[in-house]
């Protein structure tokens, strides 16, 4: 019976989480991140950095929202079946419902010069946001001079050369499994 109530009570926690980082952060799954890991690692000590940047990295290479594969992951992780899905609704509900009322009233929406003006102002945030994540995560990385020159021509393929990003992440995959088996 404790068993049930830790477990409910663990699926309840996650969802309000989730819940708490959809409604409050403005800009998209990767804006969601910091606010994620500061939660479910420095506050709650759910996971470790480690496994934080594992969920991250798994994630990001899966198809589909970064956030709902990060909910769904990290719920099963701490609570099994409920807390993935009831992760995953969490992560989902309050952009859904915002996007939708956006949609319905989209037009008279953007008429308004304010409305132009906080979309411009939100846009700036949510570029120096992902500036901050993407520090923090380059702080957070050991780098080998393969690292480096991964690194590299990972950023000349994507803005130079314009290769699709999603290409980028499959080949950069690759030889992290290739090279992995090679150090073994």
């Amino acid at each position: 019976m404790a068993e049930n109530k830790i477990s409910l009570i663990s699926v309840l926690k996650l969802f309000s989480i989730f819940f708490y980082v959809a409604i409050f952060t403005v800009g998209g799954g990767i804006a969601m991140v910091p606010v994620l890991e500061r939660i479910l690692v420095e506050k709650k000590k759910y996971l470790s950095e480690k496994e934080f940047t594992e969920v991250f990295s798994v994630a990001q290479v899966l198809p589909g929202s970064l956030m709902i594969n990060m909910a769904t992951f990290t719920g099963y992780q701490i609570a099994g079946f409920w807390g993935a899905f009831l992760s995953c609704v969490a992560i989902m509900l309050p952009p859904l419902t915002i996007i939708t009322l956006i949609s319905v009233f989209y037009t008279q929406f953007i008429q308004f010069t304010l409305m132009k003006k906080l979309m411009i102002g939100i846009l700036a945030g949510v570029v120096g946001e992902v500036a901050g994540i993407t520090l923090k995560m380059f702080k957070k990385t050991k780098f080998d001079t393969f690292k480096i020159i991964l690194l590299l021509l990972s950023f000349a393929l994507i803005f130079i050369f314009k290769i699709n990003p999603i290409y980028v992440v499959v080949i950069g995959a690759l030889l992290g499994i290739f090279l992995g088996r090679m150090e073994e």
